[in-house]
């Protein structure tokens, strides 16, 4: 058998904490500048923002119309589970695309969505 450790061998080195405090004293950097032409406006989020399977129950969602739908109703149209659609549309509610009104869920937005 060899007479070396096998195991472990890197905590020889430094086993002791560092301090807490700063070693050195702070200074005071300035703020780097920012160029306004380069900055994006903030803005509301568009459908085009969703990802592609939040856009599909969006999407489904449009389809229903004035009637709104039921979490039951769209997700036997879209196709995916009842806590993914609750996820979707509460993401959606948070985007101002979607809004519930007693167990049904209704579309805000008239424009076509785009998926990225």
């Amino acid at each position: 058998m060899s007479k070396r450790q096998k195991g472990r061998r890197h905590r020889r080195i430094n086993r002791t904490p560092r301090p807490v405090g700063a070693s050195r004293p702070a200074t005071a950097r300035p703020e780097p500048k920012r160029d306004a032409r380069h900055e994006r406006p903030e803005a509301a989020p568009t459908p085009a923002a969703l990802g592609r399977h939040e856009a599909r129950t969006w999407d489904g969602l449009r389809a229903f119309g004035d009637d709104g739908a039921s979490l039951d109703e769209l997700c036997a149209s879209v196709g995916y589970q009842p806590r993914t659609i609750a996820k979707h549309v509460n993401g959606l509610a948070g985007h101002g695309l979607a809004v519930l009104r007693g167990d049904r869920w209704y579309a805000r937005a008239e424009e076509p969505l785009v998926s990225r």
